[in-house]
């Protein structure tokens, strides 16, 4: 009983499996989208497939028009036979009603039903299309008109020829605008076409809005986000006002002008002018001033009254007209004055004798905007040498006793005046020493040290000389010069730029104001080492290698003094020298030498350097190179453009010729050749061209040969190269040949009306690189992707036969034969079908033996045992090992159940696509 209860859940199980492997998706007939959005003016497709396993008889596509059992057909399949609209394509196959439609108008809006018709049933789905109207354009404009007196602006906004109906706000500074001060209506227009249009206008007083711009916020299905359309509206801007009088001469009179400002208003302000704030004045030339004469106009007040739109009533700015007085005139030197009507008597000012630039200043205080001056002295004219310079009173040269007296000064502007009266003494002058002002300095000039020893400014003139070092001698010289009674002494030392030691220059000053002579010192410049530079050069001529060596020297004058040496014994040279000024005062020299170099080979030559600025003369060294071997290099070059390679010898070498050959084998008939160049050394190649073919895996040698007999030798291997096989890495068969049992081809199913399928491929081998061609058995090229067969397009019975590939690398090849044949669903279908039942048939018949071996083990004896286990042994017929085809012998029951459980049983299904 348990036995038949695990085959029967077996069965079951299997059966299943194969239903599901047969029939994935049965629960899913027809798929389709049930709901689309398409665009008037614009194309749409509908997409239906049947999923099922019927045959399908016919298919469409349908409509439902006025009645409701009146259908419209639109597109589908008729005995085998597609039909369609004018408007819509015909649908792919009788399984797949996709079709494209053209949405010429709104009227293609509704529910559209997918119909398949099969022999045992009808499968239909339906699907909604809802037709949507992108927007033409969005238009706004701006307009403005006054009513009442009033300044109003009024934005429209327009979307036009949108389906669904748009929607539309207004933003002013980023916010929805107020109620109070906006209005917004709102109009529909609906067109013959199905689309509409919507205008909304937004109207404010102009007075009332401080924002620049507003903007209309569009909303549609068909605006991925909302469009912002931004436009400028005109504001009003409260203005900045002020009242500001200057005062101005017109033909020798002063007048006041008098001007209203407002700035930064819009619109502009309305401005009117009054005098005290009833008398109105008239504008000249149609501005905002008025001018006014000075005198008649004193102490009164101007009124400007502004008027604008921004402000609740009229600003008036006033600004008072000044009343000119004079209060005073006063001495800047004592700061005392006195005025014409309280007068106290003259001042005194004292002034020395001798004095030069004596300036006495006199200060007006008062409001004027100008006024007359006259002075006298003594009651008379001023003496000579003093003179009235605007509103002070200059003495020219020295002051002297003539200029002592009493001076009188007279101030007047219209009906306004002021008087000063002063006296003027003259101090007698008194002699005192006054001591120098003494200071050192030194600077570089012209290759020369010159020190400045200056005495300034002393009563009487100081006496100078110079104190030097012993030793040292220079050039110097003294001036004197004397300014307002004080005398200055300048003293000049000329001296070398620098000094190779520490030395000190002094300055003596003798004075009476000094109780002893007074010294200053300065240290004089070490002078700068040399900066001294050495460097080499070779050039060839005529064959033979010369070397250049120049030793330059920068340093203060006088120039160094340079010259060449051979190692380290006094062996001069020949060598040429030359000396060159700076601007800078430095001096540069130079010392050039020209030698032979396989003359001086291996040999230093010294520059030595004597300057005065050095305490021991200074010596640079070049070492003279020993000639150099050549050097050797060797390539070997694949070309490009050609089935030949190329082994390359480069050589460098310093003489004027090079010895170059190839070593080769004895089958080498390829060609030489040998190029060479001058570049200060020899540059030389040879070359030799030749097939891989010829040398591959040999060595090539280049030989360089020096005069006395001896060589130099580099060695370029030719690598082996092989290509052993070319792999199908898809999954295939082997095709053998039936008589050697040897592969012919590779056989490949590949699956039918798929695109882009590929074979790939793989060649084994050590080549850098290869070339890799397909080609049908009739000698069409088949398209290549890198190392894979593309097929793009749809597979077809077409595309079945024998596909030869070959891969190439100069004369290494390898070719692979590939049987391309092409399966279709249905068959697949069929062999997975005929897999699942041998495979349920195998498992049926293993249970149905383990069931007769159960029952039978029960009730038989001993021998019948052994006659059901030969039976058995003889049906499966197991191609076991020798010791168990062997005839049972008569043992315990346990090794015959032992030997009964190690047979198996082979199923082999074969199958052929």
């Amino acid at each position: 009983m348990g036995c038949s209860r695990l085959f029967i859940l077996c069965f079951v199980l299997n059966v299943a499996h194969c239903l599901d492997t047969l029939d994935p998706g049965g629960e899913r007939i027809v798929e389709i989208t049930h709901n689309i959005t398409a665009f008037l003016g614009e194309d749409v497709y509908l997409s239906c497939s049947y999923l099922g396993e019927s045959e399908i008889q016919s298919a469409e596509w349908k409509r439902q028009v006025n009645s409701k059992n009146k259908f419209k057909r639109l597109a589908g399949f008729v005995h085998g036979k597609p039909f369609s609209r004018d408007y819509i394509s015909e649908p792919d196959s009788l399984t797949n009603l996709t079709v494209k439609m053209e949405v010429s108008s709104v009227e293609a809006e509704g529910e559209y039903i997918c119909e398949f018709e099969s022999e045992e049933e009808l499968y239909s789905d339906s699907v909604y299309l809802t037709v949507v109207a992108r927007l033409d354009e969005v238009q706004v404009l701006v307009n403005a008109e006054t009513i009442n007196g009033s300044d109003y602006q009024s934005v429209s906004c327009s979307a036009v020829g949108g389906r669904p109906m748009p929607q539309i706000s207004w933003l002013v500074a980023g916010r929805p605008p107020s109620d109070d001060t906006f209005s917004v209506d709102v109009s529909e227009t609906v067109h013959s076409n199905g689309t509409s249009t919507l205008s909304s206008i937004l109207r404010f007083p102009t007075h009332l809005q401080d924002e620049d711009s507003v903007t209309c916020v569009v909303q549609h299905p068909t605006l991925p986000v909302p469009k912002l359309t931004t436009v400028g509206v005109e504001t009003y801007t409260r203005p900045n006002v002020s009242i500001k009088a200057e005062m101005v001469q017109r033909g020798g009179s002063e007048f006041w002008v008098v001007s209203c400002i407002s700035s930064g208003g819009r619109p502009d302000a309305d401005i009117a002018l009054a005098l005290n704030g009833d008398e109105e004045l008239q504008r000249e030339d149609n501005s905002d001033s008025v001018v006014l004469p000075a005198a008649v106009y004193e102490g009164r007040n101007v009124t400007c009254v502004f008027d604008h739109p921004k402000f609740i009533r009229q600003v008036s700015r006033v600004i008072t007209l000044p009343s000119f007085y004079l209060s005073g005139v006063y001495l800047l030197h004592s700061e005392l004055g006195s005025n014409s009507d309280d007068f106290q008597g003259p001042e005194s000012l004292e002034v020395q004798e001798g004095q030069r630039d004596t300036v006495i200043s006199l200060q007006v205080t008062g409001n004027v905007p100008h006024y007359n001056v006259a002075c006298q002295k003594d009651d008379g004219p001023l003496p000579d040498g003093v003179e009235l310079v605007g509103s002070s009173l200059t003495v020219q040269g020295p002051v002297e006793h003539r200029h002592a007296g009493l001076y009188e000064c007279f101030f007047s502007y219209r009906h306004v005046n002021a008087t000063l009266k002063f006296n003027v003494t003259v101090k007698p002058q008194v002699i005192r020493p006054v001591p120098p002002t003494i200071r050192v300095d030194l600077q570089t000039e012209g290759g020369h040290s010159v020190i400045e020893c200056s005495a300034a400014d002393a009563v009487p003139a100081a006496s100078m000389s110079w104190l030097l070092p012993e030793g040292v001698s220079g050039v110097s010289w003294f001036n004197l010069t004397s300014h307002n009674g004080s005398h200055s002494v300048r003293g000049v030392l000329l001296l070398p730029a620098c000094s190779p030691w520490e030395l000190t220059a002094e300055c003596v000053i003798n004075h009476p104001a000094l109780e002893e002579p007074e010294n200053r010192s300065i240290a004089l410049p070490l002078c700068a080492r040399p900066k001294i530079t050495i460097n080499s050069s070779t050039e060839w001529k005529d064959g033979d290698e010369f070397t250049k060596v120049d030793c330059s020297v920068d340093s203060v004058a006088p120039a160094a003094t340079i010259s060449w040496h051979v190692g380290n014994v006094d062996n001069s040279i020949s060598y040429q020298s030359q000396t060159e000024v700076q601007a800078d005062g430095s001096v540069s020299a130079r010392c050039s030498a020209h030698v032979l170099s396989s003359l001086y080979s291996g040999q230093n030559l010294t520059c030595t350097v004597k300057h005065p600025s050095l305490e021991a003369p200074e010596k640079r060294t070049i070492h003279i190179l020993v000639h150099k071997a050549p050097l050797l290099s060797v390539s070997l070059v694949r070309r490009q453009d050609s089935p030949l390679w190329l082994a390359v010898c480069d050589c460098r070498e310093e003489g004027v010729g090079a010895d170059l050959s190839w070593v080769l084998p004895e089958n080498a008939n390829g060609q030489t050749s040998l190029h060479s160049k001058h570049e200060g050394r020899i540059k030389a190649r040879l070359t030799y061209q030749f097939p891989l073919a010829l040398h591959e895996g040999q060595d090539l040698t280049c030989v360089y040969r020096f005069e006395h007999g001896a060589t130099e030798k580099k060695t370029i291997h030719v690598p082996r190269y092989h290509i052993s096989s070319v792999r199908v890495l898809n999954h295939t068969s082997p095709l053998q040949n039936r008589y050697g049992g040897e592969t012919i081809a590779h056989r490949l199913a590949l699956q039918e009306n798929l695109r882009n399928q590929r074979v790939l491929l793989r060649v084994e081998g050590n080549v850098p690189e290869y070339d890799l061609i397909c080609k049908r058995s009739d000698g069409s090229f088949v398209q290549m992707d890198g190392v894979a067969m593309v097929f793009q397009s749809e597979l077809t019975e077409q595309d079945e036969g024998l596909y030869c590939c070959r891969a190439f690398f100069y004369h290494h090849t390898a070719t692979v034969n590939i049987q391309v044949e092409v399966t279709s669903e249905d068959e697949q279908l069929a062999l997975a079908a005929i897999i699942c039942i041998s495979s349920a048939l195998a498992v049926l018949l293993i249970l149905v033996v383990t069931l007769w071996v159960c029952c039978k083990g029960n009730s038989s004896s001993q021998y019948k045992k052994k006659e059901s286990l030969s039976a058995l042994t003889s049906l499966m017929q197991e191609p076991g090992s020798p010791e168990v085809k062997k005839p049972a012998v008569t043992e315990i029951n346990s090794k015959e159940i032992t030997q009964l459980v190690s047979f198996s049983i082979v199923l082999d299904v074969k199958s052929t696509v």
